[in-house]
């Protein structure tokens, strides 16, 4: 790992100690001693092992990957006028719509913007509640208490963390909820009760997410219609990539010519899809998968270096 990127470790550190409060949590965070953290700080790198740089990088997102993120395109908009509702508001909201649809791109993007705004990210994994409070906790930077501590307990002590931060108006997004087991689902519960118009919550997830919470409605599972009403019984979809949105993420990754840009959009296997606005209905043709988008344009770019050192 060269200077460069230990810098760029360095930046996240910074970015992250203004959104959990304390150099502390951010270690508690990165699983490290407040120590490691203060001498990353403090340029002290010497004394680092290139195992812990790693390991606070996977941590804290840091990514070396060149690949672009276009910020204003059609579902980027759509989800950062989410977030900032849920946000301004103190709303709880749900999104569920396709996989590939930029929602994790998104949700990361847009709390990589307000680190110092109480802004909370959790991607989550198939979590029971317990494993989902204590890796929110690790997330957040919250020291895990020592012994055995009871469920509610940890329950509680997550809820005193968004208390205490209720004058930054805080929100939560939590991405692939639709993993989270039952218990881990139930706990959103007594989150929006106890901090009902004082913080917000997003959760974003596939089709899934819609179909489960709005079957365990239908088939009277616990705490299932609780859930759906805490999110206004409302799942909010997206688009999909536009011709422009295609272009816009061709040009931030280095393809500026429009011929080639239409290309992949065609080869991306567009769409027709119906979208709703206040003019009435429209039909668009949209990429639903933008991982596709991502494979032909880096396909297209490692054709273009090829050419350029043949040339």
């Amino acid at each position: 790992m060269n200077d460069l990127q230990k810098q760029k470790i360095v930046e996240a550190i910074a970015k992250e100690e203004r959104r959990l409060g304390s150099a502390r949590a951010v270690a508690n965070k990165c699983d490290v001693s407040a120590a490691t953290i203060s001498q990353m700080k403090n340029a002290k790198w010497e004394l680092i092992r290139q195992s812990l740089w790693q390991k606070v990088a996977a941590r804290l997102g840091v990514a070396y990957s060149q690949w672009q993120i276009a910020p204003d395109i059609t579902n980027t908009r759509t989800l950062t006028q989410v977030f900032s509702d849920a946000k301004n508001d103190r709303l709880f909201i749900a999104v569920s719509h396709k996989a590939g649809s930029g929602k994790t791109e998104a949700a990361k993007q847009y709390a990589a913007q307000h680190t110092d705004q109480a802004v909370y990210f959790t991607q989550a994994r198939e979590w029971a509640k317990r494993e989902f409070l204590l890796n929110a906790f690790q997330t957040f930077g919250i020291e895990t208490p020592r012994g055995i501590v009871s469920i509610d307990k940890l329950g509680q002590r997550l809820i005193d963390f968004f208390n205490e931060r209720v004058h930054l108006s805080p929100v939560w997004i939590i991405d692939e909820a639709d993993k989270l087991k039952p218990s881990a689902l139930r706990f959103i519960i007594t989150f929006y009760n106890q901090l009902e118009d004082k913080a917000g919550m997003v959760i974003l997830g596939t089709d899934a997410l819609k179909k489960e919470i709005n079957r365990g409605v239908r088939l009277n599972k616990k705490g299932y219609d609780e859930i759906a009403s805490r999110f206004g019984r409302n799942f909010i979809s997206l688009v999909g990539a536009t011709k422009s949105d295609v272009y816009a993420i061709c040009r931030a990754n280095g393809i500026e010519d429009k011929q080639k840009a239409t290309d992949i959009f065609n080869e991306a296997q567009p769409v027709q899809v119906k979208v709703e606005h206040t003019g009435g209905i429209s039909f668009i043709k949209v990429v639903e998968d933008f991982r596709r988008i991502k494979r032909i344009i880096k396909r297209e770019l490692i054709k273009q270096r090829r050419y350029e050192k043949t040339a």
